[in-house]
């Protein structure tokens, strides 16, 4: 009975450990994403209620949300949420 529970004890840390490995490298990808060259989505948040998802190609999702907001695609009264770089 002590080995069987040793051995499900080590299988549930080992297991854990796994999930946490793969969880940091989602969260490293998605910083590399922000910083990266490429197509931009950004979920836009408006005032007078149309609120819709744009994209916007930049060096960077900086880049690309200073290049909605100069074009007017939104208009001021929105504001800009960054939902990731569009891989394809």
């Amino acid at each position: 009975m002590k080995i069987r529970t040793i051995c499900s004890t080590a299988a549930l840390l080992l297991s854990f450990g796994t999930a946490m490995a793969d969880t940091t490298d989602i969260g490293t990808h998605r910083r590399a994403d922000f910083y990266a060259p490429g197509k931009h989505q950004f979920y836009a948040w408006c005032a007078n209620g149309q609120d819709r998802r744009v994209a916007q190609t930049g060096e960077s999702a900086r880049d690309a949300e200073d290049r909605l907001l100069a074009s007017h695609t939104v208009s001021d009264s929105c504001r800009l949420s960054w939902q990731g770089r569009i891989h394809s």
